[in-house]
């Protein structure tokens, strides 16, 4: 018999399409930035564990996945891999879905995958912010898709309308155990992997079109020195020349642009001083060849539950 005043942890993946909101929904969760978030699709590339601890209440281990998508080559492979191995860990499943989003969005190949799955499932319908006095039944389509969840919760990560109803929903299907991680952390990422997505997100944000997706981060260096400031040394790969040039920009204005928007978000989320300093350099078709693949992170999908 389960102890209401008794302690619960454990694992919440979540799952959506592309540019639904997973990320900008945990960064509200947690009430910091913890994931990047931009207005492309795609950004998530690997899974990433975000990590809300409540004093005397318990932890819950959120799974922030890759959208849902066809691959077209083998790190698509690999981000849809991870977000379908991340479901196996999870003791609850949030499915976000953009109330903004048109209709039929969703391929019935995901949502099959999603109800087989035998765990408990919360359908969180994100940005309810953008429809004015928002109603679940004026929506056939997320009716139709609320049926086959344990509930549907609206919420808006923005204004953060229903976010610690989330919180207290998330919470009664975990188990009771201790803390997972401990109690200070907010993600179990290392520094050089928060390093490279800062900067694949001013990435992301500075330049268009299909740039940013053939853009990939690697952290060389990262070292403290004498004077108490970190030396961070980072290579932009793309695949092409002609990306380069569109990275670097006239005269070096956007790489000096990419790296004064990093080096910011960079001390603020370690808390550290920094000099950063940025390469550009091109890998053919990268995105295929599994050396640079597993040389940026994107080679081993999934992952394990901490005991």
């Amino acid at each position: 018999m389960l102890n209401n005043g008794a302690k619960r942890s454990g694992f919440a993946v979540v799952l959506g399409m592309s540019s639904a909101g997973k990320s900008t929904l945990l960064n509200s969760l947690l009430e910091q930035k913890v994931a990047i978030t931009t207005s492309k699709k795609q950004s998530t590339r690997t899974p990433m564990r975000a990590i809300y601890t409540c004093a005397g209440r318990g932890q819950i281990v959120f799974i922030d996945t890759p959208g849902f998508f066809e691959p077209k080559d083998k790190l698509e492979e690999y981000m849809l891999n991870s977000m379908i191995n991340s479901i196996a860990m999870a003791d609850v499943i949030l499915f976000v879905a953009d109330i903004s989003a048109p209709a039929n969005s969703i391929p019935k190949e995901f949502m099959d995958m999603v109800t087989r799955a035998p765990q408990p499932k919360i359908l969180v319908i994100s940005k309810t912010d953008k429809k004015h006095e928002f109603k679940i039944s004026d929506n056939i389509e997320l009716v139709n898709l609320s049926t086959y969840f344990d509930r549907a919760i609206p919420v808006s990560a923005l204004s953060r309308i229903n976010t610690d109803r989330l919180i207290d929903a998330v919470f009664s299907y975990l188990p009771e155990g201790p803390s997972l991680y401990p109690e200070d952390e907010i993600t179990d990422a290392n520094s050089r992997f928060i390093v490279t997505e800062i900067i694949r997100e001013a990435v992301f944000d500075i330049t268009h079109e299909e740039v940013p997706y053939s853009v990939a981060v690697y952290c060389e260096e990262l070292e403290k020195r004498s004077s108490g400031a970190f030396y961070i040394s980072c290579i932009i790969y793309v695949e092409r020349d002609s990306q380069k040039g569109i990275i670097i920009g006239n005269k070096g204005l956007t790489i000096k642009k990419i790296g004064v928007r990093s080096r910011e978000v960079i001390e603020k989320a370690l808390e550290i001083n920094c000099h950063l300093d940025l390469k550009v350099k091109v890998a053919e078709k990268w995105r295929r060849d599994e050396r640079f693949l597993k040389m940026f992170g994107y080679h081993a999908a999934g992952g394990k539950r901490k005991k």
